[in-house]
């Protein structure tokens, strides 16, 4: 029997070189299945039935009517060999992620005003349970507002304060693509459209002036060019999930200065936290998530004032330092001069008379240090199918520790009346970074996993939850990575002789996260080797 499958399905391709059309291939398929019916039935062998399937397959193969019945047979393969305690999701060897993030803050008699917005482009590698690689870029931007404590108040060497609002999140996640040089193409060219601009940045997405850009981006004729030129526009392929999520926030930031001799030290300290909860559309499979998040971050810095150092160096070697922070200051007005020619036309130009006064005004305070950053947060998620039927529960918990090396300068001014301003430009490169992700799954398909999902969602019991991963239940992954990358950052701020005129902070971030070890749990062995996500 098994010879004149082959032959039929060689006589069959022989055929469709002769020019044979797809009806014929329909009726030669038909016989097949009704013969692998009739031989399912009388008992013999699976091997046999197994064999007239895949010639089945084959032969709709030719015809173009099934897609590559090889890539089915080593699915099929792969998953008879797959160990059940293995995790099924697809695993992330690598990630390349950049943000842009900037805050106002306005003074309101008591309180600041506080607006944030940060937009993130990532792109992720990602293998899949069959081990094939595909890569996805993942664009999302928040928006914060709240109120704060006002800006700059200190008392003695001590400096502080703290505020809280509401944050929402907007997310898309383009997924896909096979061709990883595409994938960089998409990325890169969404980076540059969505997050190249600061000034575009800002102006769309902070909630006190994104509003309007929104409107100019719907007014008719022009609104699509606005749309586009601001960086709003979407791009022409459709996103394969899209999320939404929103809920409180809250922060604060503190610093201690101290003077030790010659030397001056700050200790600047900065905390910040989200609770979350939203919803994950995938476009794909029809599946929704919905997810509850806690997550924060925390700073702490030593930094030591360079300028203090210098006034103990030799009168040369003094004079040197002076000479290249003034060359500095020369730097900065050249491009001071630069963004006021293009606002005010080529003609303009900063006289002698202006640069040695605006020169005279200025105070350069370069400082260096060390920072150290910790990143952690939890999420919870449900998922349903189309239908409204649960799949599953997940837990994802991320922990990231960095320790960057910094540069600082500081540059204040003041004017004859008394107006003054302050700009600090700093920059931030990682030393030591180390990112832990670790996910856990419940199935609902499995009677063992079913149990305490359902009890998850009567009564919330996250401990029976953890209990039962903990005995074995699901499936749970363990990834680490090594992150490499740089920060920068610009803060403005200014006052008169009346009142505060607030700030601005703008900072961008680059982050590479290349996978050190990979590993999931199987009972009675512990984390063992998870030798497909590499």
């Amino acid at each position: 029997m098994r010879k004149w499958i082959r032959g039929a399905a060689a006589r069959t391709a022989g055929r469709r070189d002769a020019g044979e059309g797809p009806l014929g291939y329909v009726v030669v398929a038909l016989l097949c299945a009704l013969l692998a019916v009739a031989v399912a039935l009388s008992g013999v062998s699976g091997r046999v039935v197994s064999d007239i399937a895949a010639a089945v397959c084959r032969i709709g193969e030719m015809a173009r009517l099934v897609p590559d019945c090889r890539s089915q047979d080593r699915d099929d393969r792969e998953q008879a060999r797959r160990d059940p305690d293995e995790p099924t999701t697809g695993c992330v060897p690598s990630m390349e992620s950049h943000y842009l993030e900037e805050t106002v803050g306005i003074p309101v008699r008591y309180v600041d005003v506080r607006t944030n917005s940060r937009g993130t482009l990532q792109l992720v590698e990602r293998v899949g349970p069959d081990g094939r690689r595909t890569w996805e870029i993942v664009d999302f931007t928040w928006g914060e507002g709240g109120v704060g404590t006002p800006d700059g108040l200190r008392a003695g060497p001590v400096g502080g304060g703290v505020w809280g609002g509401l944050s929402i999140t907007n997310g898309k996640v383009y997924g896909g693509f096979t061709d990883e040089r595409e994938a960089r193409r998409f990325f890169d060219d969404l980076r540059r459209h969505r997050i190249g601009d600061d000034i575009k940045f800002t102006l769309r997405t902070n909630p006190i002036t994104g509003g309007f850009v929104w409107l100019g981006s719907r007014l008719p004729w022009i609104g699509d060019d606005i749309d586009e030129f601001m960086g709003g526009s979407e791009p022409d392929r459709a996103p394969t999930e899209e999320y939404l999520d929103g809920g409180l926030t809250g922060g604060f930031r503190a610093d201690l200065d101290l003077n030790l001799g010659p030397a001056k030290l700050k200790l600047p300290f900065k905390g910040r936290g989200w609770l979350l909860s939203g919803t994950r559309v995938n476009n794909t499979n029809g599946q929704t998530t919905h997810y509850f998040t806690q997550r924060g971050e925390f700073e702490a810095a030593v930094q030591i004032d360079v300028s203090r150092l210098l006034r103990t160096l030799p009168a040369s070697v003094r004079r040197q330092v002076q000479q290249g922070l003034d060359e500095g200051v020369d730097v900065l007005l050249d491009m001071i001069e630069r963004q006021l020619r293009r606002e005010y036309g080529n003609g303009f130009v900063l006289l002698p008379d202006q640069r040695a006064q605006m020169k005279a005004q200025i105070k350069l305070n370069p400082s260096v240090g060390f920072n150290y950053k910790h990143r952690g947060g939890t999420q919870w998620g449900v998922t349903y199918d189309r239908d409204g039927n649960i799949v599953g529960i997940s837990q994802v918990q991320n922990g990231q520790d960095i320790v960057y090396v910094r540069a600082d300068g500081k540059f204040a001014g003041q004017n004859g009346i008394g107006d003054k301003g302050q700009l600090t430009a700093g920059g931030q490169w990682i030393l030591f970074a180390q990112r832990t992700v670790t996910q856990k799954n419940l199935d609902y398909s499995s009677a063992e996993d079913r149990a305490v999902i359902d009890r998850y969602l009567r009564d919330g019991d996250t401990d029976a939850v953890e209990q039962a991963w903990e005995k074995g239940a699901g499936t749970m992954s363990r990834l680490t990575y090594d992150n490499t990358g740089d920060t920068a950052k610009l803060e403005g701020r200014g006052s008169t002789p009346r009142r505060r005129l607030g700030f601005i902070e703008i900072g961008r971030e680059t982050e590479r996260h290349s996978l050190q070890s990979a590993h999931y749990y199987k009972e009675g062995q512990g984390w063992v080797p998870w030798q497909r996500c590499r």
